[in-house]
């Protein structure tokens, strides 16, 4: 006589059946894909079935598959960064951004709706700038088009909750460059390697995770030239002044091997020892570190370089970036004719 055991009736992971056999005992065997069967053999019936009901609950247990939680704005974030800036310097900063975004959005980040990325919105304002809400709206959007195009969600598209949200006025760009004058005091003010850091800065157009990255084997002082690899538009040749490769040499001799960084130190905190030194000297707030930069390719606008000769000394790829300066290469040239 074969009894068969209810959970014959599931067709999970695991089956068990329970059968009495012609001398009065019942033998239950639990199949497992993928794995020999297992037996045992018991006096009664009740026993049978609970030892059955339990070791199918053990093996269900063992072999069923994790659950697979959703991806909040967080973690699609931090995926984000991991895969896509690992290894840039502008990984810490959209980290530390998505990180205070994703406090307002706990929810899978599938269930994000415009109207939760307005209420943000609206919020944020109340909170920090203009310009700073709109790069936050930016991130959201970036995130989404990303794992749109990276990430598979099944066969509906997943659309962006901030695509469509009305954003916030951007910051002009600062304008004014650093004069001499403000730039010795600055660099009075900072510590020497600090300030070595800064003046290259200055002279050289390069931005500060261009300059921290930089090793003895990117130069050729002789050609006055440098390499910059992997900067944010690429690789790129940076010509230098004489200044520049007499603070090159300097930073030179203190290296050991040739694969020494020059100036061993964060690109972030390059920003906070000038923000500390332009409070302390009650320096005007455009003396940044980004402004050198904006400063040296002024310079090289007002001697009348043409586009692709600045281009060189910015490292920009794109014209558009570089239409501000050569507008002011034309006023110097219209107060020359007066």
């Amino acid at each position: 006589m074969n009894m068969r055991h209810p959970l014959d009736m599931r067709m999970d992971v695991t089956m068990a059946s329970v059968r009495e056999r012609s001398n009065g005992k019942y033998c239950v065997q639990i199949r497992l894909a993928g794995h020999k069967p297992i037996s045992k053999t018991f006096s009664d019936y009740e026993t049978a079935n609970e030892w059955a009901r339990i070791k199918e609950q053990e093996l269900s247990s063992a072999t069923s598959t994790p659950e697979v939680r959703p991806h909040t704005l967080l973690t699609l974030g931090q995926h984000y960064c991991n895969t896509q800036l690992k290894g840039k310097p502008s990984r810490h900063h959209m980290l530390g951004r998505i990180e205070r975004i994703a406090q307002h959005f706990p929810q899978s980040f599938l269930q994000i709706k415009r109207t939760d990325v307005n209420a943000y919105k609206v919020k944020r304002l109340q909170e920090a700038s203009g310009p700073t809400v709109r790069e936050e709206i930016q991130t959201i959007n970036k995130l989404f088009r990303w794992a749109e195009r990276e990430m598979i969600f099944g066969e509906a598209p997943v659309h962006s909750p901030a695509s469509n949200i009305a954003l916030p006025s951007a910051s002009k760009p600062r304008s004014r460059v650093v004069e001499r004058s403000e730039l010795d005091t600055l660099l009075m003010a900072l510590n020497p390697l600090m300030a070595e850091i800064v003046e290259l800065a200055y002279e050289t157009a390069m931005r500060r995770a261009e300059i921290t990255k930089l090793i003895p084997r990117h130069l050729s002082l002789g050609q006055r030239v440098l390499v910059v690899e992997d900067g944010k538009t690429g690789d790129r040749i940076v010509p230098l002044t004489s200044r520049a490769i007499d603070l090159l040499r300097s930073a030179c001799e203190r290296c050991r091997t040739p694969e020494t960084r020059l100036y061993p130190v964060a690109p972030h905190s390059i920003s906070t020892a000038i923000r500390r030194a332009r409070e302390r000297t009650g320096l005007p707030d455009h003396v940044r570190m980004h402004q050198m930069r904006h400063t040296r390719i002024t310079e090289v606008a007002r001697r009348g370089f043409n586009q692709a000769q600045i281009m060189m000394v910015s490292g920009h790829r794109d014209t558009r970036s570089v239409h501000r300066y050569t507008h002011l290469s034309v006023k110097d040239v219209v107060d020359l004719l007066e």
